[in-house]
């Protein structure tokens, strides 16, 4: 194995690799909690391929308009010239990608992306390379030592159980970039082959992924690091690892615009604004109690009790806009759970989280933030009356 000791970067407590696993296990839960439209994920999910061809194309030089791009690909535009049929070859080449998820990375694999991106872009072509003002060379097949490379490569990454999936991504990405393969399509290779693994590894968000977009914002940065034999694979890592956070807070801030249309965001008063961006963060966690323990209504009861601290049979009534009875029954059922308790009575009846039951793993579930400092601290329930 010619990598295993080349590949051995100290990253698993680097702040950078946890922000970016932990974004990213949270964004998978909140894109199935907020439940978008059919329609809308197959939208955005080619809009996120519109940029990653956009930006991939872009990293090599060929700047080309993002209108002309999504018209290529939604085959409106019959693709003319050089930088149009790059745009097309890149989207075949993904396509094929995707359809071979279950193949794992190899030799043959790569030479059909070096056939599409390479021999059907430029074969029989009489452009020009506009940064050159050369006759396009037809390219040549990979050296001996390249393909032993790039087999080690992909056997270490195939049989790796080491390094999480992002992490392995951004090792492949980086060797794709160091080694002498066909030298202005370096970028594409790399960023086809990195998103097909994590495709590959159920990585990818649901295809919302467009890495290539950070790599271009950040793209004398991302050269330098490509280039410079000075620079070691940890270095190569943490970049790597930030361009995917930075990507990752961009789709949170996408998905975020969807759920708060959901839920008529705008017309919502200041305090309902606060609990429906509290339920937007960790109202995925709603999904983990069975239906057949709490509806959907008792789910987020139980977070706007957590968010509040305590509230009142009437708050909810006007919150849901249903009968008094209905929320009774409700809090019913959470104080036979143990989920609740009740503070004061009559028109000062208010509900709680219930602090001192340790036993319901239900209730672990909703714990706040404030319940659990709280109780680590030794706080006693009379202190904590007190206090709300």
């Amino acid at each position: 194995m010619i990598l295993v000791n080349k590949y051995e970067p100290q990253i698993s407590a680097d702040h950078a690799f946890i922000d970016c696993i932990r974004q990213h296990d949270e964004l998978r839960n909140i894109y199935e909690f907020i439940d978008l439209p059919e329609q809308i994920r197959a939208i955005e999910a080619q809009n996120s391929s519109i940029l990653r061809n956009y930006y991939a194309n872009a990293l090599d030089h060929n700047l080309i308009e993002i209108k002309t791009v999504k018209y290529i690909i939604n085959k409106n535009l019959r693709a003319s010239g050089l930088n149009e049929r790059a745009i097309e070859v890149f989207s075949k080449a993904e396509s094929l990608l995707l359809e071979s998820l279950d193949q794992p990375l190899s030799l043959p694999l790569f030479y059909q992306l070096h056939k599409i991106l390479v021999l059907e872009l430029y074969q029989g072509n009489g452009d020009v390379n506009l940064f050159s003002s050369n006759q396009i060379q037809f390219p040549e097949r990979l050296n001996v030592e390249t393909e032993l490379e790039l087999d080690g490569l992909f056997e270490f990454l195939n049989a790796d159980n080491e390094f999480h999936p992002i992490v392995q991504s951004w090792m492949l990405h980086f060797k794709l970039m160091s080694l002498n393969i066909f030298e202005e399509l370096k970028p594409k290779v790399a960023c086809l082959l990195q998103y097909f693994w994590l495709s590959k590894k159920q990585m990818d968000l649901f295809g919302l992924l467009s890495l290539e977009h950070e790599l271009y914002i950040n793209k004398n940065e991302y050269l330098q690091l490509t280039k410079s034999d000075e620079v070691n694979l940890n270095e190569q890592l943490i970049f790597g690892l930030r361009m995917h956070l930075d990507q990752l807070t961009k789709i949170k801030d996408l998905l975020r615009t969807f759920f708060r249309k959901q839920v008529d965001f705008e017309k919502l008063n200041p305090r309902q604004k606060n609990i429906m961006n509290y339920v937007f963060e960790r109202g995925y966690k709603l999904k983990e109690i069975d239906e057949n323990v709490l509806n959907k209504r008792q789910k987020l009861i139980m977070y706007i009790v957590q968010h509040r601290g305590f509230i009142s049979t009437k708050e909810l009534v006007n919150e849901f806009d249903c009968n008094r009875k209905t929320i009774q029954r409700d809090f019913a059922l959470l104080l036979e759970l143990g989920l609740v308790r009740s503070i004061g009575a009559g028109a000062g009846l208010r509900y709680c989280i219930n602090l001192h039951e340790k036993t319901n793993p239900q209730l672990e579930t909703y714990q706040a933030d404030f319940v659990n400092n709280n109780e680590n601290s030794g706080m006693e329930e009379e202190e904590f009356n007190d206090e709300i």
